[in-house]
C-alpha cells in the first residue's frame, strides 16, 4: 500500500511483484522494506530489530566486481579483517574492535545461517567466506553486537550471515568470463531451473591469479620473492528445493571450495597453502496456520588446511576440521503481536594436527548442546525482543602421538539478550539492547600437556562480554541514516605467562580486561535519476584496561584494531544495462603489539576504487 507496486500471482507458490508504471527503472525512490532473518532468527525488518544491521545485495556485489566476498564488507561501518599472508584467502573478520585472542574467534561468519565449523577448529579462515563466490550470494547481513543469546560461542563481537542464491524462474543459464592484470582470469557458469514444486541451481566458478608483485629487495630477514606470488580458488556449488506441498519443502545444499597460494624465496625456498572445504547441508521447513513455523537443519562439513614450508617455519602439515551439526526451530505466534521462538542446537567436531619431520599427530574432539527461547511482543510502536541461550559444551580428551595429553573438560554458560525498538513515525525510530556473550575456555587450554613446557590450569575461566547499546534510523527523501552507540566490556581475557623468572615453563590464565566504547554512523541514499551516495564512519576506541602479567599494556590500544574508519562514495546507476561507482576508505594506524611499540605500527591509508561496468 502507498508504493507504486503491485503483486500478482504466478502460481500456487509463486508470486511476482512489479511496478504500476510501465517503465521499470531502478530511480524509484520508493522501496519494499529490507527484511533480515539473522538478528532476531525470524524474518522482520530492519528497522523493527533492536540492532545495527547492514544488508549487502547481489546488485551491490555485482556492482563492485568483487574477486573476494570479504571485501564488500570493508565498505560498512565497524568491520575490518585480519588476513593471513600466507593464504589470501583465509580471511577472520574483526566486529567492533574485539579482535581475536588464544581461545578463538570473537566474530563468526554464517552460511545460511549455520556455521561450517567448530570452536575448536583453527584452520586458517575456518570456512565462512571461502564457501560461495560472488556470483552464488544473493545478500549479506551483517548484525553487529553479542549474539551469544542465540548462536551460541564465539558472537562477541557480531554475526556475518552469507546467503546464497536460489534459481527463479525459467530454465537458463548464466556465464562469466574475466580477464586482467597479473595473469588473473575468471571463468564462472550457472545453470537451473525452477517451477511450482522444484528448484535446482548449479555453479562453477574458477579463479587464478600471479597476486602479487614480487618483492624484488630483501626484507630484514634477507628474504625475498623469486617469483610472483600466485593463488588459484575453484568453487562449486550444487542447492535445490522439492516442495512436498503447499506449506512445506525439503532443501539439499552441496558447496566445495579449493584455494591455493604459493610463493618462492631465493632459489629453493617455497611456502604453499591450500585451503579445502566441503559442505552438505539438507533443510526441512513446515508452515502451519497462522504463520506457526517448523525449521530442521543439518550440516556435515570438512575442513583442510595444508602447507609447505621451510624447515624453520611451519615444516610439512595440515590441520582438519570434522563437524556435524543438528539445528531445530520453531516459531510460534499464541496471539496477534507476539512471536515466540524455541530452538536447539548438538554440534560433534573433531579436530586434528599433522606435522611431519619430525611426524606427530594430535587429536581433540567436542560435542555441545545449546537451546535457546526468545519473545517478540509489539506493543503498539514499541518492539521488544527478550531471550535467552544455554549451552553445554563438553570436551573429550586430547591425544599426541596416542598418547592423552588431558582428560578433556566441560564448561557451560547461559547468555541473556533485551532489546527494544520505539518508532516515533514510520521514518524515525530508536533502539536499545543489552546482551551477554562467551569465547569457550578449551581443554587444551587448561591441560596443554608437556609439563615441562607448559603447566596446566583447571580453573581457566571462558571469556565474556557484556554489552550495551542504544541507536536511531531516520528515513528522509531518499536517504536512509542510521547511528548506534554502544559499550562493551570484555573480561577474563585469556593468555600465556611465564611460570617463575625464566620464559618457560607458561601458563594460560585470565588476566585481562579490554574495554570498548564505539560509534558507527551510516548514510545510504537513493535518488531520483539513479543516484546512490553512501558515507559511513565507525570510531573504536578498545583499550586494555587490566593485565596484570604486563602492566605496560595497561591503558593501550588493542593490537590490530584501527581506531578510525570512514568510507564514502557514490553510485550512479540509470538502468539496469551499466553503472558507475567512485568510492574510497579511510583506515587509521594500528599496532602489531598490545605494548603499542612504535616500530610494530602500520600507518593509516587511504584506497580510492573507481569502476564503470555496463
Amino acid at each position: 500500500a502507498g508504493t507504486p507496486y503491485y503483486y500478482r500471482t504466478m502460481s500456487a507458490n509463486t508470486f511476482t511483484i512489479q511496478m504500476k508504471a510501465e517503465k521499470k527503472s531502478e530511480t524509484t525512490a520508493a522501496r519494499l522494506p529490507e527484511v533480515v532473518v539473522t538478528a532476531t532468527k525470524t524474518e522482520r525488518e530492519i528497522t523493527d530489530v533492536p540492532a545495527n544491521v547492514s544488508v549487502i545485495t547481489a546488485r551491490d556485489l555485482k556492482r563492485q566486481q568483487l574477486v573476494k566476498v570479504e571485501d564488500a564488507l570493508k565498505n560498512v561501518e565497524g568491520i575490518d579483517f585480519n588476513t593471513s599472508p600466507a593464504n589470501g584467502g583465509a580471511s577472520v573478520p574483526l566486529i567492533r574492535g574485539i579482535g581475536g585472542s588464544f581461545a578463538g574467534s570473537t566474530s563468526v561468519v554464517l552460511v545460511d545461517g549455520m556455521a561450517t565449523d567448530s570452536y575448536i577448529s583453527s584452520v586458517i579462515g575456518r570456512g565462512g567466506f571461502n564457501f560461495l563466490a560472488p556470483q552464488d550470494i544473493d545478500r549479506i547481513e551483517v548484525v553487529r553486537g553479542p549474539a551469544s543469546a542465540l548462536y551460541g560461542p564465539n558472537v562477541v563481537g557480531g554475526v556475518v550471515n552469507v546467503i546464497q542464491k536460489r534459481w527463479s524462474g525459467k530454465p537458463g543459464a548464466e556465464f562469466i568470463a574475466e580477464a586482467g592484470s597479473h595473469d588473473s582470469r575468471t571463468l564462472g557458469a550457472v545453470i537451473g531451473m525452477a517451477d511450482d514444486r522444484i528448484d535446482i541451481r548449479l555453479s562453477a566458478y574458477d579463479f587464478s591469479t600471479d597476486g602479487f608483485v614480487a618483492k624484488p629487495d630483501p626484507d630484514p630477514w634477507g628474504d625475498k620473492d623469486a617469483g610472483p606470488r600466485s593463488w588459484k580458488d575453484r568453487k562449486l556449488n550444487l542447492s535445490g528445493a522439492v516442495r512436498l506441498s503447499n506449506d512445506q519443502e525439503i532443501g539439499l545444499t552441496v558447496q566445495q571450495f579449493r584455494t591455493d597460494q604459493d610463493y618462492y624465496g631465493g632459489s629453493s625456498f617455497r611456502n604453499s597453502q591450500k585451503l579445502e572445504g566441503d559442505a552438505y547441508t539438507l533443510a526441512y521447513r513446515k508452515e502451519f496456520s497462522d504463520r506457526n513455523l517448523l525449521r530442521l537443519n543439518y550440516r556435515h562439513a570438512n575442513l583442510l588446511q595444508s602447507w609447505i614450508d621451510s624447515p624453520d617455519g611451519m615444516g610439512v602439515g595440515q590441520r582438519k576440521s570434522i563437524t556435524d551439526t543438528v539445528e531445530a526451530q520453531i516459531d510460534l505466534r499464541l496471539f496477534e503481536h507476539n512471536t515466540l521462538t524455541f530452538g536447539a542446537s548438538y554440534q560433534s567436531a573433531d579436530f586434528e594436527t599433522v606435522s611431519n619431520d619430525p611426524f606427530s599427530l594430535s587429536t581433540s574432539e567436542a560435542e555441545s548442546t545449546g537451546v535457546f527461547v526468545q519473545d517478540e511482543h509489539r506493543f503498539g510502536n514499541f518492539i521488544l525482543v527478550a531471550g535467552g541461550r544455554y549451552d553445554y559444551i563438553d570436551q573429550g580428551g586430547s591425544m599426541k602421538n596416542g598418547t592423552a595429553l588431558n582428560q578433556g573438560a566441560s564448561q557451560h554458560s547461559f547468555n541473556p539478550r533485551v532489546g527494544l525498538r520505539y518508532h516515533f513515525s514510520p521514518a524515525t525510530s530508536f533502539y536499545a539492547s543489552a546482551g551477554t556473550a562467551f569465547v569457550p575456555a578449551s581443554a587444551n587450554l587448561k591441560y596443554p600437556g608437556n609439563p615441562a613446557r607448559w603447566r596446566d590450569n583447571p580453573g581457566l575461566k571462558p571469556e565474556s562480554s557484556t554489552t550495551y547499546e542504544i541507536g536511531v534510523n531516520q528515513k528522509l527523501s531518499g536517504v536512509a541514516l542510521r547511528a548506534a552507540i554502544y559499550h562493551t566490556d570484555y573480561e577474563d581475557r585469556i593468555s600465556s605467562v611465564s611460570v617463575g623468572a625464566t620464559p618457560w615453563p607458561r601458563q594460560y590464565v585470565n588476566i585481562g580486561r579490554v574495554e570498548v566504547n564505539g560509534v558507527e554512523l551510516g548514510l545510504d541514499g537513493d535518488l531520483s535519476g539513479g543516484w546512490k551516495p553512501y558515507a559511513n564512519y565507525a570510531y573504536t576506541d578498545s583499550k586494555i584496561r587490566e593485565n596484570p602479567s604486563d602492566p605496560l599494556t595497561v591503558g593501550k590500544r588493542v593490537q590490530r584494531i584501527a581506531p578510525h574508519k570512514l568510507n564514502l562514495g557514490v553510485v550512479y546507476a540509470p538502468n539496469k544495462t551499466w553503472d558507475a561507482r567512485i568510492s574510497g576508505r579511510y583506515v587509521s594506524e594500528r599496532f602489531f603489539t598490545d605494548r603499542n611499540t612504535p616500530d610494530h605500527r602500520a600507518p593509516g591509508y587511504f584506497v580510492a576504487d573507481a569502476k564503470i561496468s555496463a
